[in-house]
């Protein structure tokens, strides 16, 4: 069962120290102790560009799509049982050396204004490559494009489908090269950077799009699918494959337990959800929904979304999430989320891989918190607070950008005075080392004491430069 009770702002974890391969060196000089100190792999930080002046050499990408929908119907066919059958294995999850992703779509996602606003910097970006030739020109990844520059992570949601084509001739093979042509060239323009999580056919279960899914499209849609998959696997083997729905199957009736392709298909079940029908105003309506399910028991609710994904034997990710102003400034739900995040992170199947604050100004800012004219300023500020109180959850191994120095024995021992109570309520962790023959000093509490206040003092200085 996943957890889901959220903790108390005693019980969050404070921010933890980042460890560095120079500073290990530094406490290595003061024991005599030779310790291997490893610089574990993380994604890279993202370069310093402006989506704002990307748009003016590219065609706008679709960043400013349509989310969810308020719901009219639930599902009411029955879920359909894993393919026992299938020969393909699904990929194994990758953690990019966190305990989860968490990022950001829309203003200031990419070019570090939303990271440095919230206090830690975004993981993963989403973008959309929805309509017409940008399926296969993917302007916002291109050159010059709005997430072009960001190295680390990203969720892309390709159409699939254009206007006038049906499931039917999809599950022929009608789109095949075109699809071929969109995932290649993703594939060129993400060479080298962090992990690629692609999410084709987007809430397909929501009425209005292009590839929008009836109930009487199911086996055509799974049979296309299949076919997507295999290309994927033959030109960008090293994506992940999201299947994206929405969190509730507004206008179709479509039940999209019975649309799951089977195993080895996907290797991630996303869910896109925004505070609405109902509305969370308390943490205890947060609570409350956590569980909720439609007709036939089709999930509503984060728990019954990662039960459902456990069952698949795929990690969660909710690749499109925030408040709504139209239906209130509800800080309670953007508190409830993070703090649900942090409960149920990791790779493992249910569990939380990644998830994306829809950060667009579409809709005169209905859903932005990061914004100089936020509708939401308690959601905002709600959210700076979440973040920082589960950062320790998130960073599950030390990361920092690539171009930052190792650091130095002077630059740790200026700060050693004025970080002394910065370390006094967090244990300090002793790396495990084996002393190498004839070494006679032993690693003492004291010196990873002092190398810790060391590292706090460091990164502080490095935050405010």
């Amino acid at each position: 069962m996943p957890k889901h009770r959220q903790p108390t702002p005693a019980a969050r974890r404070a921010r933890p120290a980042l460890v560095t391969a120079g500073a290990l060196t530094l406490l290595c000089t003061a024991t005599g102790v030779a310790l291997a100190a490893t610089n574990p792999a993380a994604e890279p930080s993202p370069a310093a560009s402006s989506a704002m002046e990307s748009a003016t050499t590219a065609p706008t990408s679709d960043t400013t799509k349509q989310p969810t929908a308020a719901p009219t119907a639930t599902a009411t066919s029955d879920p359909t049982a894993r393919d026992a059958d299938a020969e393909a294995t699904p990929s194994p999850p990758v953690s990019d050396g966190q305990a989860w992703l968490s990022g950001a779509s829309g203003d200031g996602a990419a070019d570090g204004a939303l990271g440095q606003w919230r206090g830690d910097p975004v993981d993963i970006v989403g973008t959309w490559a929805d309509e017409g030739d940008n399926q296969t020109e993917l302007y916002s990844i291109a050159p010059g494009g709005e997430v072009a520059d960001f190295d680390g992570a990203i969720d892309i949601a390709p159409g699939g489908l254009q206007d006038g084509d049906t499931w039917a001739t999809a599950a022929d093979g009608a789109y095949d090269d075109r699809w071929r042509k969109s995932l290649t060239r993703m594939a060129e323009l993400r060479a080298g950077k962090g992990t690629t999580y692609i999410r084709p056919f987007h809430e397909f279960n929501l009425a209005g799009w292009d590839w929008t899914v009836s109930p009487g499209e199911a086996e055509a849609f799974k049979t296309a699918w299949t076919r997507y998959r295999a290309i994927q696997q033959d030109v960008f083997p090293q994506a992940q494959l999201v299947y994206g729905v929405n969190v509730t199957s507004s206008g179709t009736d479509l039940d999209w337990r019975t649309t799951w392709p089977g195993d080895g298909q996907a290797d991630v079940l996303g869910v896109d959800t925004y505070n609405g029908w109902p509305t969370i105003t308390s943490a205890a309506d947060f609570e409350a929904q956590l569980d909720a399910r439609g007709d036939d028991g089709i999930p509503v609710g984060l728990d019954a979304y990662s039960e459902q994904a456990a069952e698949w034997g795929v990690p969660l990710a909710v690749p499109e999430w925030s408040g709504r102003a139209e239906m209130g400034d509800e800080s309670a739900y953007v508190t409830g989320m993070v703090d649900w995040f942090a409960a149920n992170a990791g790779n493992g199947p249910g569990q939380l891989a990644y998830e994306i604050l829809f950060n667009a100004p579409q809709d005169d800012g209905n859903f932005q918190l990061f914004s100089d004219a936020t509708r939401m300023p308690e959601s905002a500020q709600a959210y700076v607070e979440a973040v920082d109180a589960t950062s320790g959850d998130r960073a599950a191994e030390p990361s920092r950008p690539a171009e930052e120095p190792a650091a130095t024995q002077d630059e740790a021992e200026d700060e050693d005075e004025a970080t002394a109570s910065a370390t006094a309520s967090r244990p300090a962790t002793a790396p495990e080392t084996v002393p190498p023959a004839g070494a006679t000093p032993a690693v003492e509490q004291a010196d990873i004491d002092e190398l810790v206040a060391r590292l706090d003092a460091l990164i502080a200085r490095l935050q405010q430069g």
